[in-house]
């Protein structure tokens, strides 16, 4: 799970945001492990089983930054590396309007209509956001399933292709988020935390600017997820425990 990839970001992105190194650093770790970038799209029209899953990675990256057309995205085509893309389709050709008033973040140009398009020809992915990157755990169950169906609607219009899956703004899943998602025709969702992983609840991995390659290596492993598979659940009681 990514964001922002850029050097000397401004100080109220960087705990988004990697540097031009730290990204290289993964793709190469990715190749050197033997790993190989996939989508969910190519995940269901080649109908791949959790044999044809075992060397595969998924690389995403929130909120679809204009810029990572400056540097992320050419450095994954060099490597022909493919990667999912997920858009608030509400603040397409805008700004990270959610970040600016709630955190006072520095405004981010994202992807406009044509750089979405042109994502798709050049063999990425897009993925859905919600319509207005909201926390859909906090709103009304028909507000959070409209957030999710109007996104999808937008983008497969625009786009002229099927939208597969939906990353959770801010990895807050709704109670009912895989009857939810099913619903409006989704057959993957993402999240961060989760206590129980499901296709519709795909735990995700950080990559932070402080990661080393032990680290990186360590995150592209089976045992990292193993390890998540205990940590998440004790981490989200905890979580409960304080806001309680």
């Amino acid at each position: 799970m990514l964001h922002h990839v850029a050097d000397q970001p401004h100080s109220s992105l960087k705990k988004w945001c990697i540097s031009h190194n730290k990204f290289l650093e993964l793709l190469d770790q990715i190749e050197q492990k033997g790993l190989v970038p996939t989508t969910f799209r190519e995940i269901v029209e080649l109908n791949l089983n959790e044999s044809g899953l075992k060397d595969k990675v998924i690389i995403s990256f929130d909120d679809c930054s204009a810029a990572l057309f400056d540097f992320a995205i050419p450095e994954l085509l060099k490597r022909k590396f493919k990667a999912v893309f997920y858009m608030p389709s509400a603040h397409i050709g805008d700004l990270n309007i959610w970040d600016i008033e709630e955190h006072a973040m520095e405004s981010v140009s994202l992807m406009n209509e044509t750089q979405l398009q042109q994502l798709v020809v050049l063999g990425m992915e897009v993925g859905s956001h919600g319509e207005k990157h909201l926390r859909l755990d906090s709103v009304n169950e028909q507000l959070a399933f409209d957030d999710m169906l109007n996104s999808k609607k937008t983008l497969e219009k625009l786009l002229d292709t099927k939208i597969y899956s939906f990353a959770f703004p801010y990895g807050k899943m709704p109670a009912n988020h895989k009857k939810m998602l099913r619903k409006a025709g989704y057959q993957y969702g993402l999240s961060i935390y989760t206590a129980f992983e499901t296709n519709y609840a795909l735990r995700r991995f950080a990559i932070n600017e402080k990661d080393g390659k032990e680290a990186i290596d360590l995150k592209l492993s089976g045992k990292y997820r193993l390890m998540r598979f205990f940590y998440d659940p004790i981490f989200l009681l905890k979580n409960s425990f304080f806001k309680a």
